[in-house]
């Protein structure tokens, strides 16, 4: 019953779609409503993803997996891109097309991430201390560890109002946002516990520069549409096959295998197709205009469905958090399990973000 979930995700991308005829284009692919739809589709991707890594990841013990999700293993780094990508472009649009962008930041921009987090934070938390449970390292990350996203969007923000807000020369401003960029990919090089922290923010600075060059970005896509649809699709599969199955590629090429081999192979990987994948998406839009009711209403609280699904994830897989950890329930049927956690993630997210909505994002009088 779980592969009814594959057709499932189909039809929800492109129910409602509109295909362009010949030399017809959308001009929609950038636009607010296009890009939603697109992260509506994505949050159920990474929900999908994070239930596979609970079922049928390769790490797991043998006797905990169960396949069937297999193809949302790895998927979830891609999907992420494409959130640092719209932020990004669209932090840039907004702050020159509106002339109070930077007035009240902090509670328009800053708060309506904090608020989420900080609730599911401490749902995590209180679950934990019921469970007596001890939490290594550092509370605020091993608490909730999906919450990796935050800081790294936070960081953006904050360099993003730093290059643009403080700084009046855009050349100097984008100098100025590459720098961060990179000091944050640095840091994380370092000191993160791993390459999903890092493999996707750089993003951010891509979908900028495109707001900032849009017509002729988008000018240059339909010249050879054909020939650049193909190579994006080319090099996020490449990209993608040799950061998350190195073993086999380096095996089937003949290659020697290190463990430093590894690491720079799976995190080169996954940068190249990080960044492919949203050109992909980009070009498959030029062509494919999708959108409809369910898109549309998912898109509206993606950051909110990301921030609690994890919850249900943990409760109702093998175990909560850590192995040894029993959880509420285990649901082991691959259908029901995604299906509850789907469920229960959808009313408890889409409250959140009214709550979120009520608390700081009211109209100004």
């Amino acid at each position: 019953m779980h592969y009814i979930y594959y057709p499932a995700l189909i039809l929800l991308l492109f129910f409602g779609t509109h295909f362009c005829k010949k030399g017809e284009w959308n001009e929609e692919v950038l636009s607010f409503g296009h890009t939603k739809a697109f992260l509506g589709f994505c949050a159920v991707v990474i929900m999908m993803h994070h239930i596979s890594q609970r079922t049928c990841a390769p790490w797991l013990s043998p006797v905990r997996i169960h396949h069937g999700l297999d193809l949302f293993v790895f998927v979830g780094y891609l999907c992420v891109a494409a959130f640092f990508f719209c932020s990004g472009y669209g932090l840039y649009t907004a702050s020159h097309t509106k002339e109070d962008f930077f007035d009240r930041y902090l509670t328009r921009r800053i708060m309506p991430i904090l608020t989420p987090t900080l609730v599911m934070w401490l749902v995590f938390f209180v679950i934990e201390r019921v469970k007596k449970m001890e939490v290594p390292g550092p509370l605020w990350i091993n608490t909730y560890d999906y919450i990796w996203y935050i800081p790294a969007i936070l960081y953006m923000y904050g360099f993003f109002w730093i290059s643009f807000r403080l700084i009046k020369k855009e050349k100097l401003s984008f100098a100025v946002l590459t720098f961060g960029t990179l000091l944050h990919f640095v840091l994380c090089l370092l000191f993160s516990p791993g390459t999903w922290w890092y493999n996707s923010p750089f993003v951010f600075l891509i979908g900028a520069v495109c707001a900032k060059r849009k017509d002729a970005f988008l000018a240059s896509l339909k010249k050879w549409y054909p020939l650049k649809l193909i190579l994006s699709v080319i090099i996020t599969l490449a990209g993608f096959v040799f950061a998350n199955y190195y073993g086999f590629v380096i095996g089937v090429l003949g290659w020697k295998y290190t463990d430093v081999g590894h690491f720079w192979g799976e995190l080169i990987g996954q940068l190249i197709s990080a960044a492919a994948f949203v050109f992909c998406m980009i070009l498959i839009g030029m062509k494919i205009r999708i959108g409809n009711r369910a898109l549309k209403f998912l898109g509206s609280f993606t950051l909110e469905f990301y921030l609690v699904h994890p919850l249900f994830v943990q409760l109702f897989g093998f175990a909560f958090m850590y192995d040894h950890v029993k959880p509420l329930y285990h649901i082991q049927n691959q259908f029901l399990y995604v299906l509850v956690v789907f469920v229960l993630s959808l009313p408890l997210a889409y409250g959140l973000h009214k709550l979120v909505t009520l608390m700081w994002k009211r109209p100004r009088k």
